[in-house]
């Protein structure tokens, strides 16, 4: 069971670093279009 949660801390560790990224280019993108 400690190594599955090790797994998961590391394997959600990684798509975090990319999801932040991926929002703040998506956001302004998505922001321009709608207010307008």
């Amino acid at each position: 069971m400690p190594k599955g949660q090790q797994k998961s801390n590391k394997e959600t560790r990684k798509p975090k670093k990319p999801k932040s990224t991926a929002p703040a280019p998506v956001s302004p993108f998505s922001f321009p279009p709608v207010t307008k």
